[in-house]
């Protein structure tokens, strides 16, 4: 994909925004869209979608993965998180306070982000540059759009449904739309996207930007929510007989090297380089805290550790070795990393780790503390498991088992038996989503949240559950379980109301 350019995404945001806070979160009179703005030429309009691909890099939406392994896998307790903060602890002891900063973050960069995709898709439709270009710009921003509304409503319920750029004119006291509009919008944002985008890019510099399969990957996401079990088959098969997507064979650990980025496994991405602006810290957040820095370059603070349960719950072979493909990217006690060649002591310092595991996913060769490698967001093992899903719902299991199996397969274990129950079946696909997608911003509480499975899953495996306290915390009853509605939302913006046993 083109290396952002950042003096123009500067000019950009100048000519649209009177200040840095464009979203809506704080939202006020300073924070909407000048009639100056005006896309003249093909390289203002790709600066532009340049920004709103920009939102997606920063660290505190969902699409990073820092967010991502906080509310998708340490709530969960298969990752234990080494900061210890305090908003963290909240969340992975489930009391969800409203003045927790990570939820906050991820409501106001998911408006930053719907608000620049707003202005390209209002302000390029004027342009005059050519259609074929519009179409593929507003596609993407559009796309980006709909990702942004699939995070929210899905995290928080209803909220404000914006779809044009807001003038200073404009009533900023908005109220909450229901979760049934704003998942419409979901699959109007991504039905629209697949139409205007290419199944795929003809350049090497475009690869990484969203295609129809992108778009289709998120509607079957959004109608899985949605229970709409037929229209998710369908869009899963054109994903599978687009020919544009495979597994990746050669290992489960080649699926996130640097060299191997944009690979046939991967429907969507964040997309890093190695420039300037451009890097992430995800080999610093990776690597072991306290290893000499000719392995982990100037930084390593190892954030996120797998608990013992997780690696315990791994198949195994008769010697009690694990046999699972997906353990790759885990390095636990003696063992040597792959690449770098580093050994984890045997008895890890606590600082290092508390499980005596460190996750490799993100940490490879160079050493260095600003990485280019790109973070997943949607890989083809998920669709095929979400395809696995909805044809068990509609009574095809063995059709569902067969997919699971393309997964476990490759991950180097025996095919499950296709003669399995319903109920087995979905139990299987939830298995293979909690070793496939870990430290991923998917597969972990939210599939488990969507389908009711959260407190049942946490009572089976969190060694701590008994100290939770579900029963006081009614907020965890309620189908699905939502978060609050931050309080810096409510403190700006009055019109919005909590969701139910929150308080702002």
């Amino acid at each position: 994909m083109k290396p952002i350019n950042n003096f123009l995404i500067f000019i950009f945001l100048i000519l649209t925004f009177s200040s840095c806070g464009d979203d809506f979160l704080s939202l006020s009179s300073k924070d909407t869209v000048t009639e100056s703005a005006f896309f003249i030429t093909q390289e203002d309009a790709y600066s532009a979608l340049a920004g709103v691909y920009a939102t997606l890099q920063n660290e505190a939406t969902f699409t990073n993965v820092r967010n991502a392994a906080d509310i998708e896998w340490a709530i969960t307790g298969d990752l234990y998180e080494m900061d210890r903060s305090a908003n963290r602890i909240e969340l992975h002891s489930l009391r969800f306070p409203a003045s927790n900063t990570i939820l906050r973050d991820i409501y106001q960069n998911s408006y930053l982000g719907i608000s620049r995709a707003n202005v390209v898709v209002d302000k390029i439709s004027k342009s005059p540059i050519s259609q074929e270009t519009k179409d593929q710009i507003i596609g993407q921003a559009l796309f980006i759009r709909g990702l942004y509304y699939y995070n929210l409503v899905h995290f928080f319920g209803g909220v404000p449904l914006i779809t044009t750029p807001l003038s200073a004119s404009d009533d900023l006291q908005l109220p909450r739309n229901s979760a049934d509009e704003v998942w419409d919008q979901v699959e109007k944002d991504m039905i629209d996207a697949s139409s205007l985008l290419p199944i795929k890019w003809d350049n090497d510099i475009d690869k990484g930007r969203v295609t129809k399969t992108s778009a289709w990957g998120f509607l079957v996401k959004a109608f899985l929510w949605r229970e709409k079990w037929d229209d998710a088959i369908i869009y899963s098969e054109k994903i599978v007989s687009s020919g544009q997507h495979s597994l990746i064979e050669t290992g489960f650990r080649d699926i996130f090297r640097e060299e191997n980025e944009n690979n046939a496994e991967m429907v969507f991405s964040t997309q890093f380089s190695t420039l300037q602006g451009e890097q992430n810290n995800l080999v610093a957040r990776t690597a072991p805290r306290g290893a000499p820095s000719k392995y982990t370059g100037p930084a390593a603070w190892s954030n996120f550790v797998p608990n013992r349960h997780w690696v315990n719950a791994m198949e195994k072979n008769t010697d009690n070795t694990i046999k699972d493909d997906r353990y790759s990217v885990i390095l636990g006690p003696t063992e040597i990393h792959p690449e770098n060649g580093y050994q984890l002591p045997a008895v890890p310092p606590a600082g290092m780790t508390k499980t005596g595991y460190i996750v490799t996913k993100y940490w490879f060769m160079p050493p260095i503390q600003n990485s280019g490698i790109n973070a997943p967001i949607l890989r083809y093992s998920e669709v095929l498991l979400n395809y696995a899903e909805a044809l068990n719902e509609k009574g095809k299991s063995d059709d569902a088992m067969r997919l699971v199996n393309q997964v476990r397969i490759r991950a180097k274990l025996e095919p499950k038996s296709v003669n399995l129950s319903k109920e087995l079946v979905l139990d299987a696909i939830f298995e293979e989503r909690r070793f496939e997608f870990i430290w991923e911003p998917t597969g972990g509480f939210n599939d488990l949240n969507r389908r009711g499975r959260f407190i049942e899953f946490i009572k089976k495996n969190r060694p701590d559950f008994q100290e939770l306290g579900i029963d006081a915390k009614p907020w965890l009853h309620t189908k699905p379980i939502l978060f609050p509605i931050p309080t810096e939302a409510w403190t700006k913006n009055r019109a919005l109301v909590q969701n139910p046993h929150y308080t702002f």
